[in-house]
């Protein structure tokens, strides 16, 4: 099982971009994350001619998360928190069942912004996050990114360790020094703060892991640089997209890296998303 992360600042403006990506990994499954678009709106046909089933759980204008699965064959429902009414539904792939589908989580603090999307897939309970920013210290939106990842831990701790957990998406976050251009230039700037990285660890708990960091722990390698000039030419960046699951699924990894290549300018495809895929082989029993 293949699975991508992919940070796409706007699901409009990088669609050609999405769609060589498709071609060229041919991934199982897709989190994507700052879609910035409507459920209504979101491309469900063009993908699917492409050969992927979207699940897409989105708002105009900013967030938005989504999952695209490759070769899905059946459907039946949907369980989402965020709706009055919950609706029930599974959906089945060649290879392996979807089931459990939620949009949103229990007590979700900023429960209006669409930020989380999981399902049960292949073995894995998959949860695509896209964390709140943050802005800075003195923002009332640094105290509400606390908030919002100790109730998303709180409610992914209520599920059993079977099936395990993976979940992979933009957190916002360097988890450490290792993971930054520079550590004294980046010191208590947002997502590098001593804060945050102890809200991350505090997320982890016992339970999860940084699998990069797990099977990569001298790489550096980022996900994310800046748009300003040279900010991705002299590799300024940050990993901030992180694949978070439980340990029995270390022994199941075969690779873990980042297609620094979707970051890269191109006239012809315009202007890249700041962040790059990052991208997850498996090999489940």
């Amino acid at each position: 099982m293949r699975i991508a992360s992919w940070n796409i600042n706007s699901i409009r403006a990088h669609m050609n971009r999405l769609l060589g990506f498709l071609e060229r990994h041919n991934p199982d499954i897709v989190c994507l994350q700052e879609t910035k678009i409507s459920d209504r709106d979101f491309p469900i046909m063009q993908l699917g001619a492409a050969g992927y089933y979207s699940i897409p759980y989105g708002q105009p204008g900013y967030n938005g998360v989504a999952i695209l699965i490759r070769g899905i064959t059946k459907q039946r429902g949907l369980v989402s928190f965020s709706d009055s009414a919950m609706r029930k539904s599974d959906y089945t792939k060649k290879e392996y069942e979807i089931t459990e589908i939620s949009r949103g989580f229990a007590e979700d603090p900023a429960e209006n912004e669409r930020r989380v999307l999981s399902a049960c897939i292949g073995g894995i309970r998959l949860v695509n996050a896209y964390v709140i920013n943050g802005e800075d210290k003195k923002s009332n939106k640094f105290e509400l990114k606390k908030e919002w990842i100790y109730r998303l831990g709180r409610w992914l701790q209520s599920f059993t360790d079977h099936p395990p957990i993976l979940i992979v998406g933009d957190f916002n976050i360097a988890p450490g020094n290792p993971d930054v251009w520079d550590p004294i230039k980046t010191k208590d700037r947002i997502h590098c703060t001593t804060e945050e990285r102890t809200w991350l660890k505090e997320f982890q708990g016992e339970r999860l892991l940084d699998l990069f960091r797990a099977v990569k722990p001298e790489s550096k390698e980022y996900t994310w640089w800046p748009y300003t000039k040279g900010g991705f030419e002299n590799n300024e960046g940050l990993r901030i997209d992180l694949a978070l699951g439980d340990r029995s699924l270390i022994s199941s990894i075969k690779n873990i890296w980042v297609d620094k290549e979707e970051r890269e300018p191109n006239q012809e495809l315009g202007i890249p998303s700041d962040h790059a895929p990052l991208i997850i082989d498996f090999n489940l029993a």
